[in-house]
């Protein structure tokens, strides 16, 4: 039952992280941590000016400080919707200006008085993720309407031709917005005044329990919670006193968040203590310095927490523990407040403390918290680290949707520089951009079996292509961005994300042998390092196909670059040999381990001299020591003929189609080898001696 449980939450919290509008957010957010921490640091510097320095000139600074804070929300309307746009694939700079657009003229944010500017921030706070949303969706969805294209297939550059396709869909949306939101802003309206109705009369929990609650879950949706709590409700609810002498200012940065929101403390300490949670660790490393004046927003916005499932629990929960357990410790007399003036937040933990309480007891009590809430953390990051999207699985996920996008940059260089005489050219690749960004890349796996016991004892990774009605195609595209020198874009996706799945399998105590291809160009102007680097942390796992094209133009590059591999514990494979100019005394030469043959010589109608060929041309190979790997085994009889031939791994449609990797995992953990070599080796030993 809690297996169940387990794995419905693990789905549920995937599609979350894996969301297009929360991948977004979270790269929105990361692009903006350079300014989170200047802008932190500005007010740092700023409040100890107002407190320590009085008789110091600062005006100048503080003005800064307040415009930077002021201009939060449109660089993170910027931000988002730069991301959003990348992802929904739709222009990148024509999109977020859109946003702006509707955003300045609608929501309020800038109001003009006289001849004067001024900032409303409660609406920044509001619609600053809410309109990217709404205009982003629909500009991608008219975007992609014949109806609204003003210029077809022309003489015109694709990248011209794009803009100006925009101008209807430009028009619509912001036609939508301006008739939508006086509806949006009667509702946000209502919902603050409801806010602000709150009974000021709470008691002391209810107003505890509702400031940390409210303020965290904005956190936990992006939006900077503290300032927006306060902003929203009204002030008996943000300042009050906890017990005589104790200030709920001094008692929120003093003993409940404690590092900044959602006591990051406690989550640096287990981070630290995670085992193999680098992504974490590195993270926690980062936010340390902050975390010492109490500034969260690198850990919030770059491990991530916002929109994390699997953190929300104990971000919503240790704040609410620490303010019980302190709350009592006052009021028990175990601790108690000697200095009843505001502390400044930014005031490192454990000085607080003393400043505060003047006592050890109180500094004991904020050592009890944080190892308290590294404990509450620990379970749930451990969880993250096993299930959740971080690190260069989020990276990649986001490539698939963008590899359209760089081919499309790409291509308007190639349009660029061929003009009018590679006309034709230029049109299919408009073809294969088109189709890139609508659609999205993915990587199939099609099993290898033993044929003589049906084991799974490997996958071919294989390129497809998942169109913006779900059908999937193969890489049909592959000829024409070869054409215009676009294939690495491709071939970076395929190692990127092969190296992400080989990491799933390996959670699952699986190391099945993976082979894929790339470009023989690429493979040999430098192709081989990215290989070498994505895949020498899984030894003997991993098998490069050369394709013909590779040692045929030039030969004594494809032998060393084969040896590079090979010295990573990199196997290479012979691809389709058989067919072109495959030539026997290549194999004395390349230090290959496997040969794959081509579906064209297994024999048609059972002829007996291509059976011959076939098993005499097997037999050759297997004494010369090479692995073989007969491709595309669809019926009964020509597994009959492999059979005889004594190969052992075969890959076709008899058995398998290219699957997703989760099909591919669940079926090599069910039909999959033994992890263990002597096992597999005795079992295969077996079933080939049964079959003869």
């Amino acid at each position: 039952m809690t297996k169940a449980l387990l794995s419905k939450f693990n789905q549920y919290a995937f599609k979350i992280s894996s969301n297009t509008v929360i991948l977004s957010l979270r790269e929105g957010y990361i692009a903006l941590i350079p300014f989170f921490i200047v802008a932190s640091l500005i007010s740092l510097i700023n409040q100890w000016l107002n407190i320590s320095m009085k008789g110091v000139e600062h005006q100048f600074l503080e003005d800064f400080n307040t415009l930077v804070w002021g201009i939060f929300p449109v660089l993170t309307l910027m931000s988002f919707s730069y991301y959003l746009s990348k992802n929904l694939k739709v222009h990148t700079i024509a999109s977020p200006i859109l946003v702006f657009t509707c955003f300045t003229a609608t929501t309020g944010y800038i109001t003009i008085s006289g001849n004067e500017l001024a900032i409303n921030h409660r609406m920044g706070a509001l619609y600053s993720l809410l309109m990217p949303v709404v205009c982003c969706y629909f500009l991608s969805y008219l975007e992609r309407l014949k109806v609204f294209r003003l210029v077809g297939v022309s003489s015109i550059s694709l990248f011209l031709r794009k803009h100006l396709n925009l101008i209807l869909p430009y028009l619509i949306v912001t036609s939508i917005v301006l008739l939508l939101f006086p509806y949006i802003d009667l509702v946000a309206e209502a919902s603050v005044e409801t806010l602000r109705s709150l009974n000021p009369h709470w008691n002391v929990f209810e107003k505890l329990s509702m400031q940390l609650l409210i303020a965290h879950l904005l956190w936990f949706i992006g939006v900077h919670g503290d300032n927006t709590y306060h902003i929203l409700v009204s002030s008996e609810l943000t300042s009050y006193y906890v017990l005589p002498d104790l200030i709920s200012y001094n008692f929120f940065t003093g003993f409940v968040i404690l590092g900044g929101t959602g006591c990051i403390w406690g989550l640096i300490v287990a981070a630290i203590f995670l085992k193999k949670g680098q992504h974490e660790k590195r993270i926690a490393a980062i936010s340390s310095p902050l975390a010492l004046f109490n500034i969260s927003e690198v850990m919030i916005y770059a491990l991530p927490i916002v929109f994390n499932p699997y953190i929300l629990l104990p971000f919503l929960l240790c704040p609410l523990i620490n303010a019980s357990i302190a709350y009592f410790a006052f009021y028990s007399g175990f601790v108690s407040i000697q200095y009843v003036q505001e502390i400044p937040w930014f005031t490192p933990i454990f000085i607080n403390a003393w400043l505060l309480t003047e006592s050890f007891r109180g500094i004991l009590l904020q050592l009890f918290l944080v190892l308290l809430n590294a404990l509450i953390y620990f379970p749930f990051l451990k969880a993250n680290r096993d299930n959740n999207l971080s690190g260069k699985a989020l990276d990649v996920l986001m490539k698939r949707y963008t590899a359209g996008r760089l081919i499309e940059e790409g291509a308007e260089g190639s349009y660029s520089a061929t003009q009018r005489k590679e006309q034709i050219n230029a049109h299919s690749l408009k073809e294969v951009t088109e189709a890139l960004n609508q659609g999205a890349l993915t990587l199939f796996y099609q099993p290898k079996i033993n044929p003589y016991n049906k084991q799974v004892v490997g996958f071919e990774a294989l390129l497809r292509l998942t169109n913006k009605d779900g059908t999937i195609s193969g890489p049909w595209f592959l000829e024409t961005l070869e054409q215009h020198n676009l294939l690495h874009i491709i071939d970076n996706y395929v190692i990127d994300q092969l190296e992400i799945d080989l990491e799933q399998f390996s959670k699952l105590g699986l190391h099945p042998k993976i082979s894929f291809n790339i470009s023989p160009k690429n493979l040999l102007t430098g192709g081989y390092r990215r290989i070498i680097k994505a895949f020498a942390k899984f030894p003997g796992q991993v098998e490069v196909e050369l394709l013909e094209s590779s040692y045929i133009e030039d030969f004594n590059k494809t032998v060393s670059v084969v040896d590079s591999l090979k010295k990573n514990k990199i196997d290479c494979a012979m691809d389709d040999f058989g067919t072109g100019y495959s030539c026997l005394s290549v194999l004395s030469k390349l230090n290959i381990s496997t040969i794959k043959l081509d579906r064209s010589l297994l024999p048609e109608q059972l002829n007996s001299k291509s059976i011959s060929l076939y098993t005499n041309l097997s037999e050759m190979i297997s004494k010369l020591g090479f692995k073989l790997v007969a491709e595309g085994v669809e019926t009964a009889d020509e597994e009959q003929v492999v059979k005889q031939s004594q190969i052992d791994c075969v890959q076709g449609f008899l058995y398998f189609k290219a699957m997703p990797v989760e099909e591919a995992i669940y079926l090599y953990m069910t039909k999959g080898l033994s992890e263990n070599p002597a096992t597999q080796k005795t079992a295969a030993d077996n079933d080939h001696a049964t079959s003869t």
